[in-house]
This record gives structure tokens, C-alpha cells and sequence, in this order.
């Protein structure tokens, strides 16, 4: 009977064996060239070490910003929510920060990844005091912890591209400061600093 039971397994598994067997072989034998594309584009599309870095940022932090109009003066100081996760996987860090500005309710969005084609980071922000996006690009500072990002903005009064740096760095993992410059007649000067700290 164990005998008859074996034999009829095998009877049903030839057929699919054979079938796997036609399969492999009708697939075309892929090319050194092939191979190597799609090593490059699982290469670019694979979460690394600086996206596992940007992960560390996830959670919610209460947010005190300090903002300058002109060089000199008493900043005006103003506080924020800010909650960041995690997106697409581990490929981008998004963040919403919530608060008041300027005696009117503010919310912002940001988002942060890193390209690992171009080996850089890049990060978009938009809020509702504007209809523009803002775009920065930037690398990370091992030497320093901190990140550093540059970017620019047309000037609603002006119209002209103003030219933006931004800098920020953790002294601890529930701590974070971010200094944001602006470069206005040839002259870089900060217009804001913004103390997170986790809660």
C-alpha cells in the first residue's frame, strides 16, 4: 500500500516538475548588461543607513521657533507640534507640524529622504502661508552630526530668488536644533532657530 501510495506522488508530481523544467527553460538566459541594470535599480531603490538615520527622527516633538525679519533685532517666538513618521517603506520621513506664527494659526509639511543615486539628501516644505513649495538638497556631516541643506524662494514682495541655508543637528537623540539663513544684498544672516525637543 506505501509502495502504491509513493508511486502515484510521484505520478502527480512529474507533470509540474516537467512543467517548472519548460518554464526556466523557455526564459530567455539574462545578459551581464541586464544583470547589471537591475542591480543599479535595486541598488537605488533599497533603504540604506542614511534613511535608517532620518528614521531616528520619528515621533512627536514640541517645537519653539524664534524667527528675525532683519539682523539685530528681538526675534519673535512663537510654538509649534510637530509629528514625524516614517513613509514609503523607510525611504522618507514626513513630518506636520501645527501651531501659530505671526498671531495666525500655522501648519506645515515637510518631507525628507535620501537619493541614493545622486548620494544626497533633498526635503520639500509647504505650509499654509504660502502656494509654493519650497525644495532644498543636502548631506549629512558625520563629523559633526548635523545635516546641512541648502535651497531657495521667490520673494512675494520682491520677486527675486532668495538663497537659503539650513543647518541642523541632535546633541541628543530627544533634542534637536535647526538654524535657517538667508542670503539677502550678498549678506547671509539667520532669520530663524527652532529648539525641538521629543515628548
Amino acid at each position: 500500500m506505501k509502495r502504491y501510495f509513493i508511486a502515484g506522488i510521484f505520478c502527480l508530481a512529474m507533470p509540474m516538475i516537467a512543467m517548472a523544467q519548460a518554464e526556466q527553460e523557455a526564459m530567455p538566459e539574462m545578459s551581464p548588461e541586464h544583470m547589471e541594470m537591475m542591480q543599479a535599480w535595486q541598488a537605488a531603490a533599497t533603504p540604506g543607513e542614511a534613511h535608517a538615520r532620518l528614521a531616528e527622527q520619528v515621533g512627536s516633538w514640541k517645537a519653539k521657533v524664534e524667527s528675525w525679519s532683519v539682523p539685530g533685532i528681538e526675534p519673535t517666538v512663537n510654538e509649534s507640534t510637530v509629528e514625524r513618521k516614517i513613509s514609503l517603506d523607510g525611504r522618507v520621513i514626513e513630518e506636520h507640524w501645527s501651531g501659530n506664527m505671526m498671531g495666525m494659526t500655522f501648519v506645515g509639511h515637510g518631507r525628507t529622504g535620501f537619493d541614493n543615486v545622486k548620494a544626497e539628501y533633498w526635503s520639500t516644505w509647504t505650509d499654509n502661508m504660502s502656494t509654493g513649495v519650497m525644495m532644498f538638497t543636502g548631506n549629512y556631516d558625520e563629523a559633526n552630526d548635523r545635516y546641512e541643506f541648502t535651497g531657495s524662494y521667490v520673494d512675494p514682495v520682491t520677486k527675486e530668488t532668495i538663497s537659503t541655508r539650513n543647518v541642523s543637528a541632535r546633541p541628543d537623540s530627544d533634542q534637536e536644533m535647526m538654524e535657517m539663513y538667508e542670503t539677502r544684498n550678498g549678506e547671509e544672516f539667520m532669520t530663524m532657530r527652532i529648539t525641538l525637543t521629543r515628548q
